[in-house]
């Protein structure tokens, strides 16, 4: 069926299978209906207009005005095209159509009164033309009012969501506090052999979760932070420092850097953040006692550089990748393990870059970052 004839024959198929839709369906039919009222009016106000443009032996001036007036109704049936396939929200297309209508009875009823006061004065190609515009303009108000109204309704989300991050972050610090405090005391104190090493497995956990406190500060900092404001960050000091912190960190990590000097790429002070992230992620999971892990960069022909971080260890979960890479969609099992490559994908799409995920000849991961090369 086309575009036009889905338009007009939703509502009608809405109506005679409301029982059985779903609720998605039925937005879809309202969708249709209101993108049904804007593409109506368009094919409505390009009869006058045509016809009179079509016409022989028509005026400069009377031939100008029908050729913008014909311009204005394809645009209207185009513009309802094209709301139709951006999915805006059914409440939100439906606001965009009663603007539209709005523009349209307002000032009908104005050209009517004039055309009741002096009917010579308002042809119908001229009222098809005036309404067309007044039309036009209203959906573009529509869709600047639907955009303004977003705005508002995600600036709502993110206070709630900054104020419940804040909560839960300040009751984390405390809890894990407590616990670590009790797992400690618990481990110096007790006798049994298994007892207090089940005490240092919960202090332990205690101290992961102090970890992640921080990771979640991280987060947050990233999210509330806005587009970053980047600049040329050379990549081998970089490297070579979250390398030695790690490598004192885990003296039985070999960790190796192979980035060219003077390599720059477009980034900001968040770049050692996501090199430490993988870094940490590689060494923390690794299946051995001595894991391989290498930093490397290299200048590609499209004016890009790919960073990649490399190990050899068990590799991350398809399921994980999948989320990460936008091929499954997030849910309550599948969501990722951990903020870390959150982090790291977040401060990436802020660079405009991409994550990829490869493997390694050894089996193990390579977490490719694509970012814009820049002047050093």
């Amino acid at each position: 069926m086309s575009l036009l004839g889905e338009l007009v024959a939703g509502p009608l198929v809405a109506n005679a299978r409301s029982s059985n839709a779903t609720p998605k369906h039925r937005d879809d039919y309202r969708r249709a209906a209101a993108c049904a009222v804007i593409a109506l009016t368009g094919f409505a106000l390009l009869v006058p207009t045509v016809t009179r443009l079509l016409s022989p032996g028509e005026s400069l001036a009377a031939t100008i005005i029908a050729a913008l007036g014909t311009a204005v109704a394809v645009v209207l049936v185009a513009v309802s095209y094209l709301i139709y396939r951006a999915e805006f929200p059914a409440d939100d297309t439906l606001r965009i159509a009663a603007w539209n209508t709005l523009g349209v009875v307002v000032l009908g009823l104005v050209l009517t009164l004039v055309y009741l006061y002096r009917p010579e004065a308002m042809p119908p190609f001229v009222v098809a033309t005036v309404l067309g515009v007044s039309a036009a303009a209203h959906v573009i108000i529509g869709v600047n009012d639907v955009r303004r109204i977003r705005a508002e309704e995600l600036a709502t989300e993110r206070e709630k969501t900054a104020v419940l991050n804040r909560l839960i972050r300040h009751n984390l610090r405390n809890d894990v506090q407590v616990l670590g405090g009790f797992a400690e005391q618990l481990s110096s104190e007790l006798e049994d052999d298994d007892l207090a090493s089940a005490a240092d497995r919960i202090h332990g956990k205690a101290d992961d979760l102090g970890g992640m406190y921080d990771k979640v500060a991280a987060v947050q900092q990233t999210i509330e932070g806005g587009p970053a404001a980047t600049t040329a960050v050379e990549l081998r000091p970089v490297a070579e420092s979250v390398a030695a912190e790690y490598r004192e960190a885990y003296p039985d990590a070999d960790i190796a850097v192979d980035v060219p000097a003077g390599l720059s790429v477009t980034a900001d002070d968040e770049l050692d953040r996501v090199l430490a992230n993988l870094v940490e992620n590689a060494v923390v999971h690794h299946d051995g006692d001595e894991p391989e892990i290498t930093l490397s960069a290299a200048a590609t022909d499209d004016g890009r550089v790919t960073v990649r971080v490399a190990d050899d260890g068990p590799g991350i979960p398809d399921d994980e990748v999948a989320v990460l890479t936008d091929d499954r969609p997030i849910t309550q099992l599948d969501h990722g393990s951990g903020f870390g490559l959150w982090l790291v994908k977040w401060v990436v799409d802020s660079y405009d870059g991409e994550l990829r995920f490869e493997t390694s000849a050894s089996g193990g991961t390579v977490v490719a970052l694509e970012l814009d090369r820049a002047a050093a």
